[in-house]
C-alpha cells in the first residue's frame, strides 16, 4: 500500500485514468485503420504522458482487452501498483484495471460507451 494520503491517492488514480483513456482513444483509431492486418502496433496505454512505446497485438487481442471499460494495455514495467492492478499478463503486454475512483473515470471516458458527459474530475 502507498504512504500517500487518501485524497492524494484518489487524485492520482483519477489522473492516471484520464491519461490512459487518451491513449485508449488513439488505439481505437489504430484499430479502425488496421482491420485488415493480422498484427497491428497499438500504443502503450500507461499513465506516462510521454510514453510512445508500441505493442504488437492482433485485433482479437485488442478486442479482448477492450471488452471491459476498465482495462488498459501497458508494456511490462509500465504498470503503477498504487493506481491499478495487473489482471492479465503475457510476454508482450500486461492488462491493468484502474483502482478506486480511477475505475469510474475510466468507465466515463470509454469512447465505446460514452453516452452522457460524466464528471471525470471527481
Amino acid at each position: 500500500m502507498s504512504d500517500q494520503a487518501p485524497s492524494e491517492l484518489e487524485s492520482q488514480r483519477r489522473r492516471a485514468a484520464r491519461n490512459q483513456s487518451l491513449f485508449r482513444e488513439v488505439n481505437e483509431r489504430i484499430e479502425d485503420l488496421a482491420a485488415a492486418s493480422s498484427f497491428s502496433t497499438f500504443i502503450c496505454e500507461c499513465m506516462d504522458e510521454s510514453c510512445d512505446k508500441g505493442v504488437p497485438l492482433t485485433i482479437e487481442e485488442y478486442e479482448h482487452i477492450r471488452a471491459r471499460s476498465n482495462s488498459f494495455l501497458v508494456i511490462p514495467g509500465h504498470e503503477v501498483p498504487e493506481v491499478e492492478e495487473v489482471i492479465e499478463a503475457s510476454d508482450r503486454f500486461l492488462v491493468v484495471a484502474k483502482s478506486g475512483s480511477g475505475e469510474r473515470v475510466a468507465a466515463a471516458l470509454d469512447p465505446r460507451k460514452r453516452t452522457v458527459q460524466a464528471d471525470a474530475d471527481g
